[in-house]
């Protein structure tokens, strides 16, 4: 297995984990968006 060959700070690796979270939330979003659309247009 390779190691990383960047080195983060504390305060970058939090920024990038933030930046990741925020992206698994937006397409949990639009998921559930897509979701609703679909269940609505069964619904009638």
């Amino acid at each position: 297995m390779e190691e990383l060959k960047t080195c983060y700070t504390l305060g970058e690796a939090l920024k990038l984990y933030a930046l990741y979270s925020m992206d698994l939330d937006v397409e949990r979003m639009k998921i559930e968006e897509i979701d609703e659309r679909g269940s609505s247009r069964w619904r009638g």
